[in-house]
């Protein structure tokens, strides 16, 4: 008979999709476990990191690894479309006058690597994620260089800390993470692994509901003071998801409908949290309120992206072009 801890984390990754949704609720209806559950932010993203990288699919990387082509054209447009993206956000007029903090959070969006979860997503939506898995690995590892560039050109003297000072910070944590979850992969093997696929995915679920809770932090208390505030900025979040991997999306016809949908994922959705983590303690208010509302579109993502899966596959998928 299995224990109840197994059984629970066992049912979390049969329904992951849903569980993921109602997590990011759950975490709004637990306001008076926010505040407490803050400096969390930063251990549940290290256990991301590590998971991703003891789980990845080597054989699968090594596949697109053997014909770069298609992982090199994906890399270049999830590193480049998000920042020029939000360059043209924080340069349109009317959105010239936003509050510094959201401003920042928004150049902290446009320039953060993809979404841990994209790979885990395009795998509960049926694809062959190994593409948008190499192109998470690519990117993360870039993440500590490029990032705080992009960051400083968008947001410039808004930045909290100096473009050399977080690329350090990002290299220590998101190495550490990487290195962690490879000698996680080594200690454990592949094959163990694998034979707890939906256990894992049950821990993936419960690590998401703790980041959910930390992440919620004050959102309640300035949901009821600046409504529209909230609401606009929560619009903004959306909007920025849904544009990039509409354009991901149209700017990778010419592949496979698994790969381009796929690969749109990860581009639409972006780890705020990885270069959130590493500057918590001086984050301002309003840049912090902007990084929790943009986990709701990310926490809804599975549902929406199986809606749209199905109206945007085709009857007879045509095979990728070489």
């Amino acid at each position: 008979m299995l224990d109840w801890p197994r059984l629970l984390l066992l049912r979390l990754g049969r329904h992951a999709a849903v569980a993921y949704a109602i997590s990011i609720f759950l975490g709004l209806a637990l306001p008076q476990l926010a505040a407490a559950m803050r400096p969390a932010i930063p251990i549940t993203i290290f256990i991301f990191i590590m998971l991703a990288f003891a789980r990845m699919n080597l054989p699968g990387i090594k596949a697109v690894l053997t014909a770069p082509k298609r992982l090199l054209i994906v890399l270049g447009v999830s590193c480049t479309l998000p920042p020029l993206v939000g360059y043209l956000f924080l340069h349109l007029p009317w959105f010239r006058d936003l509050d510094p903090g959201i401003q920042l959070a928004i150049a902290i969006m446009a320039s953060a690597p993809p979404l841990m979860a994209a790979p885990v997503y395009a795998a509960l939506l049926g694809f062959e994620n190994s593409l948008s898995l190499a192109s998470l690995v690519l990117g993360m590892a870039t993440t500590p260089l490029l990032a705080p560039l992009f960051t400083n050109l968008l947001a410039g003297a808004e930045v909290p800390i100096a473009p050399m000072a977080l690329a350090e910070r990002l290299f220590w944590f998101v190495g550490t993470g990487m290195v962690g979850g490879l000698i996680l992969r080594r200690i454990a093997g592949q094959a163990r692994l694998q034979a707890v696929k939906l256990e894992l995915d049950g821990i993936g679920v419960l690590m998401f509901f703790l980041f959910a809770i930390a992440a919620m932090d004050g959102v309640l208390d300035a949901t009821l003071r600046e409504p529209l505030l909230m609401v606009t900025m929560l619009a903004l979040s959306c909007f920025f998801s849904g544009l990039n991997f509409a354009l991901a999306y149209a700017l990778l016809r010419p592949f496979g409908f698994d790969d381009r949908f796929s690969a749109s994922i990860g581009i639409g959705l972006r780890n705020m949290g990885l270069l959130i983590a590493p500057i918590l303690a001086v984050l301002p208010k309003n840049t912090f309120l902007y990084f929790a509302l943009a986990q709701i579109p990310i926490y809804v993502a599975p549902v929406v992206l199986k809606a749209v899966k199905a109206r945007l596959e085709p009857e007879n998928p045509r095979e990728p072009r070489p």
